[in-house]
């Protein structure tokens, strides 16, 4: 019995691969936003965001590329994957560090608060990259197209985070919270251009949230709505600056051909 699986034919993508990644981010912030939106940001609300997202990730699949082997699985070990996690490691340890020199040892975990970083995680990963990076890496042709993914994704996710002004922010911590969050984005794309599994950057992003929502008491519901740029503010800045720069490393020239191998198999392409 022949199991292959035959693969759909998009146009779309493989004329204008930026326009498919464009239409694939906010074909998910609809279907997903929607139920977020319906549900509120209570507890459960953040939840039902979480399983909307795994469930547009796997209907997307079925539906559009029956061939993908997904993106969930994992295609190197966990060793691995700590490894490549050590940039995320360093931005943790660090902004937290900072924050403890702004405001002290505060730590104040609510059920809500985690369930607020869970839905950021799988909410936001899904949108900016469960998307867009397998269908560049799968009709994307430039020979620097990690590079590219990776910018692209970041600075719209840098952008887009700037839109917090409207839910209250202080515009100069929009601005700052934008640009740290761009080099965020360069490690959120390229742990999953190397892990091959978007579950690593869901749950490194829900972790970084949660630390913040627990230990960061000028956060109104996740918003920074103070307007004093402290010392620590501008460290955490710098160290994102590090950890973004660390991350591209991790998609170096020297390991084009190895990501791409994973991305290949996760394609079924020989």
């Amino acid at each position: 019995m022949n199991n292959e699986v035959k693969a759909k034919k998009h146009m779309l993508c493989e004329k204008a691969p930026f326009l498919a990644m464009i239409l694939g981010c906010l074909i998910a912030l609809v279907v997903i936003g929607i139920p977020s939106a319906l549900a509120g940001s209570s507890f459960v609300g953040q939840i039902i965001s979480c399983i909307a997202a795994v469930v547009f990730l796997i209907g997307f699949n079925r539906w559009f590329a029956p061939e993908f082997k997904g993106v969930f699985k994992a295609g190197i070990s966990a060793g691995q994957i700590l490894i490549i996690s050590l940039p995320f490691i360093f931005e943790l340890v660090l902004t937290y560090a900072a924050s403890v020199f702004d405001s002290g040892f505060y730590f104040n975990p609510t059920l809500l608060s985690l369930s607020m970083a869970l839905g950021a995680g799988f909410f936001e990963e899904t949108i900016f990259r469960g998307v867009t990076i397998p269908l560049a890496m799968r009709y994307l042709k430039s020979k620097n197209r990690m590079y590219i993914i990776v910018g692209i994704t970041a600075l719209i996710f840098g952008i887009l985070h700037i839109g917090n002004i409207v839910q209250g922010a202080n515009p100069t911590m929009a601005v700052i919270q934008g640009i740290s969050t761009i080099f965020g984005g360069f490690l959120y794309a390229a742990v999953y251009l190397r892990s091959g599994s978007i579950l690593v950057p869901i749950f490194a992003h829900a972790l970084y949230d949660y630390m913040c929502f627990v230990t960061d008491p000028t956060l109104d519901n996740g918003i920074m709505t103070s307007g004093t740029v402290t010392i620590g503010v501008i460290l955490s800045v710098v160290v994102f600056v590090i950890a973004g720069i660390w991350s591209l490393y991790l998609i170096r020239p020297a390991m084009r051909d190895k990501i791409q191998t994973l991305w290949n198999e996760k394609w079924g392409i020989e």
